[in-house]
């Protein structure tokens, strides 16, 4: 009897798997249903290889050039992923935080190259991984210019700055969306020795035939190399609360 139904269990199993790879509707409606999100991040810090490329210009050049007045060499927004597959101009989308436009990337060196890499798991209340991104975010950093006319500025700066899709897997009926938007770079030095800074903002839907939701991660990165997950932080946050306590009240005797 108990291998009767095992093998019923199993075949109602291989039965659904193949209903929802064959697009075909899904009557439960756990299946739609989010149990839990996870996110989990690795790093990687590498000197630049021959491997990795300078961008080309984007924005619009100036005629000016200032150390101090730090500006975006790339672009300010750009689709990452659409309904669940790596968007169309992700590969050529980039920003940079660079003193200005009219300057030869050969005058800069000491650059080196931070990835993370994250993995976003969205699991149904039926067990079953719905949603499964991997997405790298990365930049070049450290950049300096070190020729000796202009030794007194030397400056940290950041380019190639990227966010794209590694990895993209998203069940029938649900979709998963995100774009990612950058902030005006900011010089937190000072105007001898500048150090750029910039903000990222991963906006991010979920949806199904049943709801809709969606957030947004920020990541801050500088020419130091540093790099700050704020969404991690609160994340970490929230845990550290926890449950509260259930405080006990004391019965009341109206007689």
């Amino acid at each position: 009897m108990k291998t009767l139904e095992l093998l019923a269990s199993a075949a109602v199993m291989v039965s659904f798997a193949a209903a929802v790879s064959a697009g075909e509707p899904v009557n439960d409606p756990n299946y739609f249903k989010t149990a839990s999100a996870t996110v989990n991040v690795s790093e990687k810090v590498s000197d630049l290889t021959s491997a990795d490329v300078f961008p080309p210009m984007l924005a619009a050049r100036a005629s000016t050039r200032n150390p101090a007045a730090i500006v975006n060499g790339g672009v300010q927004a750009w689709n990452v992923i659409s309904n669940g597959k790596p968007g169309s101009d992700v590969s050529g989308a980039y920003a940079s935080a660079i003193p200005g436009f009219s300057f030869n990337w050969a005058n800069y060196s000491g650059w080196k190259k931070k990835e993370m890499v994250y993995d976003y798991v969205v699991t149904n209340l039926m067990g079953i991984d719905v949603i499964k991104i991997r997405y790298a975010v990365s930049f070049f950093y450290n950049g300096q210019d070190l020729r000796d006319d202009e030794a007194d500025v030397k400056g940290h700066y950041i380019t190639n700055f990227t966010v794209r899709p590694l990895e993209t897997s998203v069940k029938w009926g649900w979709k998963f969306n995100m774009d990612v938007k950058m902030s005006d770079p900011m010089n937190v030095g000072s105007s001898k020795d500048p150090v750029a800074y910039m903000q990222a903002d991963l906006n991010h839907v979920t949806s199904t035939p049943l709801s809709t939701d969606g957030g947004v991660w920020s990541y801050t990165v500088d020419g130091l190399g540093h790099f700050g997950d704020s969404s991690a932080r609160s994340r970490a946050m929230t845990k550290e609360i926890g449950q509260g306590e259930t405080l006990e009240v004391p019965q009341i005797s109206w007689n």
